[in-house]
């Protein structure tokens, strides 16, 4: 037998007696109201799972009722079926425009209220369901996450320490005099033990840059900011045999960011720049508008190909081509730009081919926004 709470609002008291009689026939509890007032009063007070309404009823009609019924976050998602003598179109498109879910005419025929009534409350019941599934899922996955970032966090903390200790002991072992094999040898250790530090530090970071923590912003000077992520950068281009150049705004501008995650985003990007880069130049131009400044690092290198654009800012994704294997890497230096990007409410777009090098640009807000919306995108849908 079906079951639900009902209720029943019509000025006319026959009208309510034999609706009240034939939904409680059927299992129904029904509760009664002659007036748009008393309606709201008990939606207030009882967990409905419909609301049937009359149109026309004195002091505030079933229009106004339905609105508020609306415009109340405990009630809006209550289906409301109007019920009434008019069938003008007026009146149904005015129904359904005010958040009515269905619309019945009188006289009334009990198979087709009935009918309508079981569906309008199974689908109610079914989206309540939905809902409650979803929360308990997000509070699932938010759970899994923390456990993720804490185990990430005493990992990364074990590993630190023997890898510590590893560098530590390679540069005892220098010093102890060793042939040139052996000392070859050390400096693999040391790099692949430097390799892993470096990993554990992204993956902190990064821990941390996801974990919905907004930056620490600070008044900034825009070129003092350059300058700082910069340094060492044009050494590191001078040994490849590569031009680098910096273009800055005429005038020096003051942006609210974080400091260091901004020299973050530089850093990396201009070291992906470097690093991808065989011949030709790298270059970095910084353009200031009303409301944002953007940062693009310009390259000469070896392009994205076009199928790997979707995965770029994945974590731990390297391009698989021999090409993009020749250089160390973790995988993780575009997903910090990106979650460093987003956390700053800004955006990352890409320009690239193959073969002729690529345009990383990053657009940011000049004042910080406190909002949580944010939106990361490339040109080509990364």
């Amino acid at each position: 037998m079906p079951s639900g709470i009902i209720l029943v609002a019509d000025d006319a008291a026959q009208n309510r007696s034999v609706l009240h009689s034939m939904l409680a026939n059927q299992g129904y509890t029904v509760f009664e109201a002659e007036d748009g007032a008393t309606a709201l009063a008990l939606l207030n007070q009882h967990a409905f799972d419909l609301v049937l309404l009359d149109v026309y009823m004195p002091s505030m009609d079933g229009f106004e009722v339905c609105q508020r019924i609306k415009a109340d976050s405990r009630t809006r998602d209550v289906p409301v079926i109007f019920i009434s003598a008019s069938d003008s179109r007026l009146d149904k498109v005015r129904a359904f425009n005010v958040g009515a879910i269905d619309y019945i005419t009188k006289p009334i025929h009990a198979q087709e209220v009935l009918a309508r009534v079981r569906t309008h409350i199974s689908l109610y019941r079914h989206q309540r369901e939905l809902e409650m599934l979803r929360a308990a899922q997000l509070d699932q996955l938010k759970a899994l996450d923390e456990a993720k970032s804490r185990f990430v966090r005493a990992v990364s903390h074990d590993l630190k320490n023997p890898l510590g200790l590893i560098l530590s002991a390679a540069d005892m072992l220098r010093e102890t005099g060793l042939t040139n094999e052996q000392s070859e040898l050390v400096t693999v250790i040391e790099r692949k033990a430097g390799f892993m530090l470096t990993m554990i530090s992204d993956l902190l970071d990064l821990t941390r840059l996801t974990s919905g923590t907004p930056p620490n912003y600070a008044p900034t000077s825009l070129r003092t900011l350059i300058q700082e992520a910069l340094v060492g950068f044009e050494l590191q281009a001078e040994n490849k045999q590569l031009s680098f150049a910096v273009y800055l705004p005429e005038e020096d501008a003051i942006v609210e960011v974080e400091r260091h995650a901004i020299c973050r985003t530089l850093g990396n990007l201009v070291s992906n720049a470097i690093k991808y880069t065989e011949q030709g130049s790298v270059e970095v131009h910084v353009e200031v508008a009303s409301e944002t400044f953007s940062i693009a690092v310009r390259d000469t290198g070896l392009g994205i190909p076009q199928e790997e654009l979707p995965y770029i800012f994945d974590k731990f994704y390297r391009i698989p081509q021999p090409a993009y294997r020749k250089e160390d890497g973790t995988g993780l230096g575009l997903a910090i730009v990106k979650a460093i990007v987003e956390q700053h409410q800004g955006t990352i777009h890409v320009e690239t081919a193959v073969g002729k090098g690529s345009t990383f640009r990053v657009t940011l807000p000049r004042q910080a926004k406190h909002s949580t919306k944010h939106q990361t995108e490339s040109d080509s849908q990364t």
